[in-house]
């Protein structure tokens, strides 16, 4: 269905994870996308689990609503984020830059962030869907290291 648009958060570092701005800190820090009500009331579809000790989101949601509440997933402006690390008593500030559809994933995805899977979206399956690790194969896209 081309009036869907399909869309990954996961709650481990702002902007990188999930895109800078109030709204977005809203959604993220509240776990909206985890609350059955508000997700049925907003007629969405997510499958929600734990990534480490994070929590990756897999959202599929209608076009107008996506339009009426983070329509900047919808445009390729780009935004900022830094990334601070702490290394033998230094700090390293890092500025990346990212653009806001870098979280939608075109067509109809299979899967999403780390390989968790998407639900294709259908008015009855509106809801929220908690998986385990042990049901999807975690991919974090990164080449595994010879032993």
């Amino acid at each position: 269905m081309k009036d869907i648009v399909y869309f990954s958060f996961n709650n481990w570092f702002s902007g990188r994870d999930y895109p800078i701005g109030d709204k977005y800190e809203e959604l993220i820090n509240s776990h909206k996308f985890s609350n059955e009500n508000w997700v049925k009331e907003n007629k969405l579809v997510v499958v929600t689990g734990n990534i480490d000790m994070s929590v990756n989101w897999c959202i599929a949601a209608p076009r107008k609503w996506v339009e009426e509440n983070l329509s900047e997933l919808l445009t390729n402006e780009e935004y900022d984020y830094d990334i601070i690390t702490y290394y033998k008593g230094e700090n390293t500030v890092t500025t990346y830059t990212k653009k806001y559809s870098d979280f939608v994933y075109p067509g109809t995805p299979w899967e999403c962030k780390y390989g968790m899977p998407f639900k294709e979206y259908d008015e009855e399956a509106v809801g929220v869907y908690y998986v385990e690790e042990d049901e999807w194969e975690w991919n974090d896209n990164e080449e595994d290291e010879e032993e």
